[in-house]
């Protein structure tokens, strides 16, 4: 059991590569909350965050970044603030708002289209800013 409150992304490293830890710590893209969804997955799915990680680093950031989005819009609502304020926990607001708290395992990711997740990751991997390539896409 965890007695302290670990520093970001310190659990995660347990399990990934350091080169992929750094590039989502130093990427203005990642934020606290993918932080967060990196170390629960490595806490709770480390077999899980390691098979994902086998079908390639683009894929497994992508999808970081779609959970990410997802979450922090809705962590980030108005009724979200207000849950918060009566103390409810991150993970209850995500439930009940059915959230799933996992990175997703198949390729058919639920978004737009099926691939912003991929997309986003393709475009940090190339420096380029994601909302533009997302822009451009729904153009």
């Amino acid at each position: 059991m965890l007695m302290e409150k670990p520093l970001p992304l310190s659990i995660a490293a347990r399990i990934l590569k350091k080169s992929t830890i750094e590039g989502v710590r130093r990427s203005p893209s990642y934020h606290h909350i993918g932080w967060k969804i990196f170390d629960r997955c490595a806490f709770c799915q480390p077999t899980e965050l390691l098979t994902l990680k086998t079908e390639g680093e683009v894929i497994l950031l992508g999808r970081l970044l779609e959970q990410q989005s997802v979450e922090h819009k809705t962590l980030s609502s108005a009724i979200a603030l207000g849950q918060i304020q009566r103390s409810l926990t991150e993970h209850e607001i995500l439930t009940s708002n059915k959230i799933q708290i996992n990175l997703p395992k198949s390729a058919n990711m639920k978004t737009n289209n099926g691939a912003d997740g991929v997309a986003l990751a393709l475009a940090l991997a190339r420096q380029e800013k994601p909302d533009a390539v997302l822009m451009d896409k729904n153009q």
